[in-house]
């Protein structure tokens, strides 16, 4: 984690024999090390590292303790994280933060020219985390959208699409469907974690647990819902199943939290709900249950917004810009 020589001396090697112009940065822990910013500050070249979530601002990346969020500017935000464990356990969280501090304290990060952020929400956590304004960057994924728009296909289902953990909310969707006034309207469960089998047996039977889908088995279920459901309990930097809903014709229902502000917008695209509010949520799942055509309208206005803001186009044009400011 701290220093991986093998992988850091090819690296080194590498550097040297192809001369680049930048390194790209996504994941680095635990393979490449953290000894990677320090390396490219002895060969002078210039980091572009990609934020995909909170660290190095939160050790775990989730910027949450305990099922709470934690404010970035925060001075105890490591320590609260590492008596909650959040990576791994306490030991881990530690030894993680120790290294990011040491990291700060030598200056490797000033190698890192670009910090680019995946919305302009989490561009502005990091900021108040004290991470360097004129370095930090949007931008946003990029998605190749199909060149017709799908066919009206409606059963009248919601789809929850994603991992089965406590920040998705999907606790929150479990219990908002065990709601009288809901037992009619049904609900596909896809995906996997730990809280499958605990949530699955204290479903209400209009709940329908599919696993995992991928490929041709996820574009059937998206296709055929009636709006996709997004119950987010922390601030999710972006998530694309936004992308895969528009692409679709479908509309989102959100957690107002995050990059999803970002991507819904609200009562054009879909709507952003309160986190967590059982009222407005049973009331909103009510309205587009018994409304197919208003479901449909914001689907499509969905699926022009993909086509108009996050096509591959438009984002090599973006990155073409940040390549050069970092090169300059």
């Amino acid at each position: 984690m701290w220093r991986n020589r093998p992988v850091l001396e090819e690296l080194r090697a590498l550097h040297l024999a192809t001369q680049p112009d930048a390194w790209i940065l996504h994941n680095i822990i635990p393979v490449i090390s953290l000894g990677v910013y320090r390396l490219a500050r002895q060969l002078n070249a210039p980091l572009i590292q990609w934020l995909h979530n909170y660290r190095p601002l939160s050790p775990s990346g989730a910027l949450r303790a305990h099922n709470k969020t934690l404010r970035p500017e925060d001075r105890w935000l490591a320590l609260k994280e590492i008596l909650a464990g959040t990576w791994r356990g306490r030991l881990p969280t530690a030894w993680l933060a120790a290294g990011y501090a040491a990291l700060k304290w030598r200056n490797d990060f000033s190698s890192v020219r670009a910090w680019i952020a995946v919305s302009e929400e989490m561009k502005t956590v990091f900021a108040q985390g004290g991470f360097p304004p004129a370095r930090l960057l949007t931008l946003r994924h990029s998605w190749d959208v199909h060149d017709r728009p799908p066919a009206a296909h409606d059963e009248g289902y919601f789809l929850f699409l994603g991992r089965m953990i406590e920040d998705k909310g999907v606790r929150f969707l479990v219990r908002l469907w065990q709601d009288p006034l809901l037992r009619s309207i049904p609900l596909v469960m896809a995906g996997q974690g730990p809280l499958v089998d605990l949530l699955r047996n204290e479903s209400p039977p209009h709940i329908r647990w599919v696993g995992y889908v991928e490929g041709k088995a996820k574009k059937e279920f998206l296709s055929k819902c009636r709006a996709i459901v997004f119950p987010a309990l922390w601030a999710e930097p972006l998530s694309t199943v936004a992308y895969e809903a528009y692409e679709m014709g479908k509309p989102m229902i959100s957690s107002d939290v995050g990059g999803m502000k970002e991507l819904v917008r609200d009562g054009e695209t879909g709507r952003l709900l309160p986190v967590a509010d059982s009222s407005k949520w049973r009331e909103t799942i009510l309205h587009f249950a018994h409304d197919a055509a208003y479901a449909r309208r914001l689907g499509l206005n969905g699926r022009q917004w993909l086509e108009e803001n996050v096509s591959p186009v438009k984002w090599n044009q973006q990155f073409d810009a940040i390549l050069e400011q970092v090169l300059s």
